[in-house]
């Protein structure tokens, strides 16, 4: 069977990179991302859009310490292992034009804080899709499709994680962004239209309730 799913959480893409001047510096970058979820309520469907804003201080121990802090890093799925041609696209949200993103399958572990990787569970492949970074206004422009086959199966487990990438010295690890935790989130489980019609992956809420904004701070470590 084929799965065609869409994800649509939008990630502000704003880097902060540099060499440090001192020791014990904090490099700073707010990170942005807002999710529309479709909500159903007494006077029928409704719109609820929610954003989170997510201050990432990293604390870096020594001066002269190349380092980056970008608010827009992969999109990390854990799929089931059989899962094969897999393939991700970006399409315009003003128009039909469709661009292939590059796809990373069975990745063997992805370096997640405090200093730890996360391998695949068993009969599970993590891949990492390399999300546009458009300048200006057009960052938000375009929603992500992932498709890939799988033997015939009447529920589909997955996870996923928006990320963002810290690098600090030699070494770099991702920030889970959403969900907001330390490893590769909840597991979602659906069934698969029939036909390969796509739908939407759903994501947890960010803010509690029907509140609009969420806001935390995330204080990282430069990892030797």
């Amino acid at each position: 069977m084929v799965v065609r799913e869409h994800f649509e959480a939008v990630q502000v893409p704003h880097r902060v990179a540099g060499t440090t001047a001192r020791a014990s510096q904090v490099v700073r970058n707010d990170c942005k991302i807002s999710v529309v979820y479709d909500v159903r309520e007494a006077t029928g469907s409704a719109f609820l859009i929610q954003s989170q804003v997510v201050h990432l201080r990293l604390r870096v121990p020594k001066s002269g310490t190349a380092y980056r802090v970008e608010c827009l890093g992969p999109l990390v799925a854990e799929l089931p292992a059989a899962a094969s041609e897999i393939a991700a696209t970006a399409q315009e949200l003003r128009g039909a034009a469709r661009h292939p993103l590059t796809v990373h399958t069975h990745v063997g572990a992805v370096r997640l804080p405090p200093g730890r990787s996360v391998q695949p569970a068993p009969h599970k492949q993590l891949i990492e899709i390399e999300l546009p970074r458009r300048s200006g206004a057009a960052y938000d422009d375009y929603r992500v499709e992932l498709a890939f086959r799988l033997p015939r199966a009447p529920l589909v487990r997955e996870r996923v994680v928006y990320t963002a990438t810290i690098a600090c010295g030699g070494t770099s690890y991702l920030q889970p962004m959403l969900p907001l935790t330390n490893d590769l989130g909840f597991v979602n489980a659906f069934t698969v239209p029939k036909n390969g019609k796509p739908f939407n992956f759903i994501l947890p809420h960010i803010a509690t309730g029907i509140s609009s904004t969420s806001e935390t701070t995330r204080t990282l470590r430069c990892h030797p």
